[in-house]
Protein backbone atom coordinates (compact mmCIF):
# COMPACT_ATOMS: atom_id res chain seq x y z
CA UNK A 1 0.00 0.00 0.00
CA UNK A 2 1.19 3.20 -1.53
CA UNK A 3 1.40 5.93 1.65
CA UNK A 4 1.11 9.79 1.08
CA UNK A 5 2.92 11.87 2.84
CA UNK A 6 2.37 15.70 3.12
CA UNK A 7 -0.51 15.81 1.06
CA UNK A 8 -4.09 17.55 2.33
CA UNK A 9 -7.05 15.03 1.61
CA UNK A 10 -9.95 16.17 0.76
CA UNK A 11 -11.89 16.07 3.59
CA UNK A 12 -9.34 18.27 5.06
CA UNK A 13 -9.17 20.72 2.84
CA UNK A 14 -13.13 21.65 3.70
CA UNK A 15 -12.22 21.12 7.31
CA UNK A 16 -9.35 23.14 7.77
CA UNK A 17 -10.91 26.16 6.11
CA UNK A 18 -13.71 25.94 8.51
CA UNK A 19 -11.78 25.65 11.71
CA UNK A 20 -10.22 29.24 10.69
CA UNK A 21 -13.22 30.94 10.30
CA UNK A 22 -14.43 29.59 13.54
CA UNK A 23 -11.37 30.97 15.68
CA UNK A 24 -12.19 34.00 13.39
CA UNK A 25 -15.48 34.37 14.53
CA UNK A 26 -14.67 33.41 18.21
CA UNK A 27 -12.61 36.35 17.58
CA UNK A 28 -14.88 38.86 16.37
CA UNK A 29 -17.68 37.50 18.48
CA UNK A 30 -15.65 38.43 22.00
CA UNK A 31 -15.10 42.17 20.66
CA UNK A 32 -18.38 42.59 20.12
CA UNK A 33 -19.41 41.32 23.44
CA UNK A 34 -16.28 43.24 24.88
CA UNK A 35 -17.61 46.27 23.67
CA UNK A 36 -21.09 45.35 24.84
CA UNK A 37 -20.22 45.12 28.12
CA UNK A 38 -17.98 47.71 28.35
CA UNK A 39 -20.78 49.93 26.68
CA UNK A 40 -23.32 49.02 29.67
CA UNK A 41 -20.72 49.97 31.94
CA UNK A 42 -20.27 53.03 30.72
CA UNK A 43 -23.63 53.74 30.57
CA UNK A 44 -24.07 53.35 34.11
CA UNK A 45 -21.33 55.52 34.78
CA UNK A 46 -22.57 57.93 33.09
CA UNK A 47 -25.69 58.03 34.43
CA UNK A 48 -24.40 57.34 38.02
CA UNK A 49 -22.34 60.70 37.50
CA UNK A 50 -24.75 62.54 36.47
CA UNK A 51 -27.05 61.76 39.18
CA UNK A 52 -24.34 63.36 41.41
CA UNK A 53 -23.21 66.11 39.55
CA UNK A 54 -23.74 69.66 40.84
CA UNK A 55 -26.40 71.67 38.07
CA UNK A 56 -25.06 75.09 39.29
CA UNK A 57 -21.65 73.80 37.15
CA UNK A 58 -23.29 71.75 34.40
CA UNK A 59 -27.03 72.83 34.35
CA UNK A 60 -28.36 69.65 33.87
CA UNK A 61 -27.60 65.91 34.04
CA UNK A 62 -27.62 65.46 30.16
CA UNK A 63 -25.20 68.09 29.75
CA UNK A 64 -22.85 66.58 32.29
CA UNK A 65 -23.51 63.38 30.04
CA UNK A 66 -22.63 64.86 26.93
CA UNK A 67 -19.38 66.63 28.49
CA UNK A 68 -17.80 64.14 30.42
CA UNK A 69 -18.82 61.26 27.47
CA UNK A 70 -15.48 61.19 25.95
CA UNK A 71 -13.61 61.27 28.78
CA UNK A 72 -15.30 57.91 30.71
CA UNK A 73 -14.54 56.43 27.37
CA UNK A 74 -11.28 56.92 26.84
CA UNK A 75 -9.42 54.25 24.84
CA UNK A 76 -10.96 50.89 25.97
CA UNK A 77 -13.28 50.04 22.66
CA UNK A 78 -10.45 48.62 20.88
CA UNK A 79 -12.43 46.38 17.80
CA UNK A 80 -15.58 49.09 17.86
CA UNK A 81 -16.22 52.45 16.94
CA UNK A 82 -16.22 54.80 19.62
CA UNK A 83 -19.70 55.10 21.13
CA UNK A 84 -22.03 57.81 21.19
CA UNK A 85 -24.36 58.76 23.96
CA UNK A 86 -27.67 60.11 24.50
CA UNK A 87 -28.99 61.29 28.12
CA UNK A 88 -32.97 61.95 28.89
CA UNK A 89 -33.85 62.89 32.66
CA UNK A 90 -37.36 62.31 33.97
CA UNK A 91 -38.02 63.89 37.62
CA UNK A 92 -35.28 62.39 39.53
CA UNK A 93 -34.74 59.09 37.34
CA UNK A 94 -31.35 59.78 34.52
CA UNK A 95 -31.48 57.80 31.80
CA UNK A 96 -28.27 57.14 29.23
CA UNK A 97 -28.28 55.83 26.11
CA UNK A 98 -24.90 54.30 24.59
CA UNK A 99 -24.81 53.02 20.57
CA UNK A 100 -21.88 51.68 18.89
CA UNK A 101 -20.59 49.50 16.10
CA UNK A 102 -18.25 46.37 15.86
CA UNK A 103 -15.21 48.06 12.82
CA UNK A 104 -14.12 45.37 11.39
CA UNK A 105 -15.77 43.15 8.72
CA UNK A 106 -15.78 39.58 9.46
CA UNK A 107 -17.72 37.36 7.24
CA UNK A 108 -18.89 40.58 5.11
CA UNK A 109 -20.10 39.00 2.21
CA UNK A 110 -20.98 35.35 3.51
CA UNK A 111 -24.30 34.43 5.13
CA UNK A 112 -22.62 34.49 8.65
CA UNK A 113 -22.54 38.31 9.28
CA UNK A 114 -25.85 40.19 8.86
CA UNK A 115 -25.75 42.70 6.29
CA UNK A 116 -26.56 45.65 8.56
CA UNK A 117 -23.52 45.29 10.37
CA UNK A 118 -22.83 44.38 14.21
CA UNK A 119 -24.61 47.26 16.21
CA UNK A 120 -25.07 47.24 19.66
CA UNK A 121 -26.65 49.54 22.58
CA UNK A 122 -26.81 49.46 25.96
CA UNK A 123 -28.71 51.57 28.75
CA UNK A 124 -28.23 52.49 32.59
CA UNK A 125 -30.18 54.25 34.52
CA UNK A 126 -29.87 56.09 38.10
CA UNK A 127 -32.07 58.17 40.34
CA UNK A 128 -30.96 61.64 41.72
CA UNK A 129 -31.04 61.73 45.24
CA UNK A 130 -29.52 64.21 47.99
CA UNK A 131 -27.09 61.86 49.49
CA UNK A 132 -25.60 63.92 52.00
CA UNK A 133 -28.82 65.61 53.09
CA UNK A 134 -30.43 62.13 53.57
CA UNK A 135 -27.29 61.04 55.52
CA UNK A 136 -27.44 64.54 57.56
CA UNK A 137 -31.50 63.69 58.35
CA UNK A 138 -30.33 60.44 58.98
CA UNK A 139 -27.83 61.31 61.78
CA UNK A 140 -29.73 63.83 63.01
CA UNK A 141 -32.52 61.31 63.74
CA UNK A 142 -30.19 59.01 65.46
CA UNK A 143 -28.82 61.76 67.80
CA UNK A 144 -32.78 62.75 68.13
CA UNK A 145 -33.56 59.34 69.10
CA UNK A 146 -30.53 58.97 71.68
CA UNK A 147 -31.74 61.88 73.49
CA UNK A 148 -35.51 60.73 73.54
CA UNK A 149 -34.11 57.82 75.21
CA UNK A 150 -31.56 59.27 77.85
CA UNK A 151 -34.14 61.88 78.95
CA UNK A 152 -36.50 58.71 79.61
CA UNK A 153 -33.90 56.46 81.09
CA UNK A 154 -33.40 59.59 83.17
CA UNK A 155 -36.67 60.19 84.73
Amino acid sequence: MRRFKGYMTLEASFIVPMVICVFALLIYFSYYLYGRCILSQDAYILAFRASVADEEIYGSPENYVYEKSSQVVGKKYFGSATPRFEAASSGKEIRVHGYSTARHSAMGRYFLKPQSGWEYEAAGRAKSFGYAEHIRKFTRLQDLGKEILETIGDE
